[in-house]
């Protein structure tokens, strides 16, 4: 685009497009300045002349179309997913890592590897934890960048972990934590934080791995007949020989299954086959036994048999019962459990669902009672999905438990580096489904919501906080308190009288259902001041919440939230058959499990919360418990979150911004996409407005002002006056010698010094610079240094 004539009256300019050489008149305001051509493909957003949205989206356009995933953006990084596999991921891992090690961040190009390297060598200087957080929309690559990571880590300092134990972790959690939905052919359903604890040299001495927030319900019924985990069906395709005809899968049940959706690609069965095997060497590096790792299958296979018993009432209606409408499918379910049909019968269809009391003990209802016999059979389904998700909850922590058990050790640590992935934020409607978000989709845009939270605090609220207590009175000029917050929604969501203590409070209301929950919904958020974030949605039970600042509109359906949000009594009685099993070496396994304290899970699981050095010194710990007592998801998801959050906040946190190209860039199997960026144009290759609504949700551009014209790096004063002692003109004073002004002391020594003023401040308590500014003086100081030395 080409800029003409000005018209000052009218406040119109007229610009002619390059592409197709139209002339447009147009709002002067409405132009941004371009950056000259020496500034294409910047690998440092802050770089750029003019920092515009324009700029930005022109930069990270032309760098994707040249395979450059990776941008700085201030202190944090853009990755936009480069839908298949990159030669610089491809090579040998080693070699390209090496290049990495012991850098400093200037030094580095944009990749995963230097993220990773800035966060170590950031603890290793100040011995105080950091963090990783890895943000975006789900399949966006935040689990893909997470892992690599870790790889560079490992490979850095690994001592304890190594390459081979790291990539068994990942298989194993990718079998039980994932699943394949509508955006995301291997989508991760549960958030974990990885923990590497490094001793006195700077090695990995151990690490520990914190499973929350699993997506439970997954494995019970789907209403869009979305597929399970992925071990279900590894399983079923990959046991062979004795295995097989020890978990009774030779001969599978044909019929529709209610629970877990069968593979009907023929390539699908023979991947799941080769996954399996995989999954088998994997338990192997981890030093998982024979004996424990059988227990697993043994347990999968009892669910998948529970799943295809059923239920069917038998009798006349007057002497009619609940059973197993397949009884060989729950016999071959309690063969394998330990437990006998009576058991389970006793604990899906007695009127005392829990495993507890007697048959004519009343069973808590799971829903509002109805006297439909139609809801009568929804009930019953209710208690044998409760008992599934139990158990696969009870395998899923008992996973987490084996592979901590792998990679700890009680060696002495000195600080720690976390990495936080959690599954990405969720819009079926981006990918055509119309049928709106369900519950569980809510509870994962909620931690997102609260990560780009953390995020605007750490980049946008905090230096703004640091320039006034330092003194800067000039902070306004860089700073515009017109930003946005996320805070609005959040609110809305999670205060007193939000939207998830409303779903808590109708659970527990007579007569409570979805419909009332709505209706007390828009009564407390229904009027005109709400509406920029809440809306209603012409469908049934339908509503939209404008989320990231109203850049991604997300239609929820609220059909089934209450039953979502009950903690099934049912549930709790998985793990009472496993630790009661008649297999010695099943209830063993799940007795140390639990016994060990390592799960790692917040929610729904109580010995999980002694698992974690680092979350079991939150504060909100306590009100977990509460939450676990009240047996409510709501505020489960709301404590577990804000345990989650307050860990991280106590570490110096940087961030990946992870970001999709198009909408379904996350379906990898979809051949055309992995073939767009050899068939398309530049102006082709990535969706321009999906790209712009990440940027402006995500806050990337106000973060990059600020670190381009504030002072990101700051310094304690007696530590810069330590540092760059050489700098000092006063010879009689010794290097780290206490003075009586720390602050007049700093502020002669940068007039002997021939700086730019406007890139740093003296402050009451701390040196702010920017990051030319360091260089400058460490360049400085080693030229005085030589000289010294060349003098004596």
């Amino acid at each position: 685009m080409k800029c003409g004539p000005t018209y000052p009256e009218t406040g119109k300019l007229r610009i002619r497009l390059t592409t197709s050489g139209e002339e447009l008149l147009v709002d002067e305001e409405d132009v941004e300045k371009a950056n000259p051509p020496y500034r294409d493909k910047a690998e440092e957003l802050s770089q750029l002349c003019f920092l515009n949205e324009s700029s930005v989206l022109h930069t990270l356009r032309q760098r994707y179309a040249s395979n450059l995933i990776h941008t700085y953006a201030g202190d944090s990084m853009i990755i936009i997913n480069p839908v298949a596999p990159l030669a610089i991921y491809s090579e040998k891992a080693s070699d390209v890592a090496h290049m990495f090690r012991g850098c400093k961040s200037e030094d580095m190009p944009p990749h995963i590897y230097a993220m990773a390297q800035a966060a170590y060598r950031g603890m290793l200087a100040t011995r105080r934890d950091h963090s990783l957080v890895f943000l975006g929309r789900s399949g966006s690559g935040k689990t893909t960048n997470f892992k690599h990571a870790l790889h560079y880590l490992v490979l850095a300092a690994g001592t304890v972990l190594t390459i081979e134990k790291l990539n068994a972790l990942f298989t194993v959690l990718e079998a039980f934590g994932n699943s394949r939905t509508h955006m995301n052919s291997n989508a991760t359903r549960f958030t974990q934080l990885f923990s590497l604890d490094f001793d006195h040299s700077g090695q990995i001495a151990s690490a520990s791995l914190q499973v929350l927030l699993l997506e439970k319900s997954r494995i019970g019924r789907r209403a869009n007949g979305d597929p399970t985990f992925h071990a279900i069906y590894r399983l079923l395709a990959g046991a062979e020989g004795a295995l097989r005809k020890e978990l009774h899968l030779t001969n599978l049940v044909a019929e529709n299954n209610a629970f877990i959706t069968p593979l009907q690609k023929h390539e699908d069965k023979q991947r799941a086959m080769v996954e399996f095997n995989r999954i088998v060497a994997a338990f192997r590096i981890l030093g998982v036994s024979e004996a424990d790792e059988k227990v697993i299958w043994l347990v999968l296979a009892g669910i998948y048999h529970l799943s295809c018993a059923g239920a069917v009432k038998a009798g006349t209606s007057s002497q009619s019962r609940w059973q197993f409408a397949r009884v060989e499918c729950a016999e071959k379910a309690a063969t394998l459990l330990g437990t006998t049909v009576e058991e389970l019968s006793r604990i899906v269809f007695s009127s005392n669902g829990g495993g507890a009391g007697t048959p004519s003990t009343p069973r808590p209802a799971l829903r509002t009672p109805s006297p439909t016999e139609q809801n009568k059979d929804v009930v019953v389904l209710d208690a044998l999905e409760g008992l599934l998700i139990g158990l696969y909850s009870e395998v899923f922590h008992c996973v987490a438990a084996l592979i901590n058990r792998s990679i700890s050790s009680s060696l002495h640590t000195v600080s720690s580096l976390l990495l936080c992935d959690s599954p990405g934020f969720q819009n079926p409607a981006s990918c055509g489904r119309q049928t709106g978000a369900c519950f569980e989709d809510l509870c994962h845009n909620y931690l997102q919501e609260r990560l780009q939270l953390l995020f605007h605090h750490t980049t946008l609220v905090a230096p703004k906080d640091r320039y006034i207590q330092e003194g800067f009175g000039d902070y306004e000029f860089y700073y515009d308190d017109g930003i946005g917050t996320p805070q609005a929604l959040i609110s809305l969501l999670d205060q007193r009288k939000g939207l998830l203590w409303l779903l808590d409070e109708e659970t527990v209301c007579p007569g409570g259902s979805d419909e009332t929950f709505l209706d007390r919904l828009f009564s407390h958020y229904g009027d005109r001041d709400h509406q920029i974030l809440l809306r209603k949605a012409p469908g049934n039970n339908q509503f939209v919440l404008q989320h990231l600042l109203g850049t991604n509109p997300v239609l929820y359906t609220a059909t089934g939230w209450l039953k979502a949000t009950r903690e099934n009594p049912v549930t709790k009685s998985a793990i009472t058959i496993l630790q009661e099993s008649t297999r010695e070496d099943v209830s063993m396994l799940f007795v140390s499990a639990r016994g060990a304290g390592v799960s790692g899970t917040l929610c729904s699981s109580m010995p999980g919360l002694e698992g974690s050095q680092s979350l079991r010194k939150a504060s909100s710990i306590r009100r977990t418990f509460t939450a676990v007592k009240r047996k409510n998801i709501c505020l489960q998801v709301k404590f577990t979150v804000d345990g989650l959050i307050e860990t991280l906040r106590r570490t110096r946190v940087k961030f990946v911004h992870c970001i999709l190209p198009q909408h379904n860039a996350g379906c990898t199997d979809n051949k055309s996409l992995l073939s767009v960026k050899s068939n398309q144009s530049e102006d082709n290759v990535i969706n321009v407005p999906l790209l712009r609504s990440q940027i402006r949700g995500c806050q990337i551009i106000d973060a990059v002002r600020l670190h381009k014209f504030g002072f990101p790096k700051h310094m304690a004063l007696g530590e810069f006056r330590r540092r760059f002692s050489l700098l000092s003109s006063d010879v009689n004073t010794r290097p780290g010698s206490p003075v009586a002004d720390e602050r007049r002391a700093v502020e002669d020594m940068m007039l002997s010094v021939d700086v730019d003023v406007p890139s740093y401040r003296v402050g009451q308590s701390q040196v702010s610079c920017n990051n030319c500014f360091i260089f400058f003086l460490f360049q400085h100081s080693l030229i005085l240094k030589k000289y010294i030395i060349f003098k004596k």
